[in-house]
């Protein structure tokens, strides 16, 4: 399964609805999931996809990357560890304070 990455997201996209954009689009998703703030439960405008496919990645990427979604012109990229990382590690910093 590979891992997207999902910037620029509208504070109103919620995990059904990034996964069905995906899926709209043509691709089998096997998880969305918007991620939020603990402390106040508000979007963090970002997301994560997992496609089912590995076959589907690049070409998701050239076809969502830039277009308008909700409102918003999303960014999509392949998922690094280190996006992953940043988010888990703000995730932490927000719940401690």
């Amino acid at each position: 399964m590979s891992k997207l990455f999902v910037g620029n997201l509208s504070f109103k996209v919620t995990d059904a609805d990034l996964q069905n954009w995906f899926e709209s689009n043509g691709y089998a998703v096997e998880s969305a999931q918007v991620m939020s703030d603990h402390k106040t439960g508000r979007s963090r405008g970002i997301g994560f996809v997992m496609l089912k496919r590995n076959d589907q990645l690049k070409d998701a990427i050239d076809k969502l990357n830039g277009q308008s979604f909700s409102g918003r012109t999303v960014n999509v990229e392949r998922r690094t560890p280190s996006a992953e990382t940043r988010t888990m590690v703000n995730d932490a910093r927000i719940r401690r304070t």
